[in-house]
């Protein structure tokens, strides 16, 4: 039965990466990975370069942590003139409420 569990949380974890970030979520965020994001939050989108500039870190450490943020869904990163940028992918605000057919709707899971 561990396995239905395991799969569940996957896609509710799945879900909630693919809709972003909600505020509440950046108190889970290192120091140092929530500056980046209040940056980029700050000045819309940046790069690579930009940021290095403004924190004063090695390239290599930034774009690090740039993948990290990327990876958790908290980032978009996109091209523009072949340079990479980056951008706060903040999640819409959503009802959390039990579905009427709860019971169905897992038990389709389970097939």
């Amino acid at each position: 039965m561990a396995g239905i569990f395991d799969r569940l949380q996957a896609e509710i974890e799945a879900r909630e990466k693919a809709q972003g970030i909600s505020p509440v979520d950046l108190l889970d965020l290192s120091p140092e990975l929530r500056r980046i994001v209040n940056l980029i939050t700050r000045r819309g989108e940046m790069s690579l370069a930009e940021l290095v500039l403004e924190l004063d870190m090695k390239p290599s450490e930034a774009k690090q942590l740039l993948n990290s943020l990327v990876e958790k869904g908290i980032l978009k990163a996109f091209e523009v003139r072949g340079e990479l940028r980056y951008k706060t992918y903040f999640a819409r605000r959503r009802r959390r409420e039990v579905p009427l057919n709860i019971w169905e709707a897992l038990s389709e899971k389970v097939e």
